[in-house]
């Protein structure tokens, strides 16, 4: 009986991890971390013995896949971004080459 009651606690960390990867995907370095951690603790949590909270598993486990890329794709801006500071204006670069 008390069996049955008992919280699984992977699931949960991997929920509440997920929504925090969501929260800071500015700072992307941090949020692809968590992105990781949730995806782990979720799976771990699904292939544990205690059946409980497997929705909670299953939601960790798909917000921390967005939060990591959401994480990514900042990255990615951030990088496109200082390189078109770093070598001028990129995007004027590429229309030029289109136009001519």
């Amino acid at each position: 009986m008390e069996d049955k009651l008992k919280t699984n606690i992977k699931a949960i960390l991997s929920s509440v991890i997920a929504c925090l990867s969501i929260v800071c995907c500015c700072f992307w370095s941090i949020s692809m971390i968590l992105g990781v951690a949730a995806i782990v603790l979720g799976i771990l949590a699904l292939r544990d013995d205690n059946p409980n909270q497997q929705d909670a598993a299953i939601a960790g486990i798909v917000v921390g896949a967005v939060g990591f890329a959401l994480s990514v794709a900042v990255a990615v801006m951030t990088l496109m971004l200082y390189m078109g500071v770093v070598s001028g204006d990129i995007v004027a670069d590429v229309i030029t080459g289109i136009l001519c």
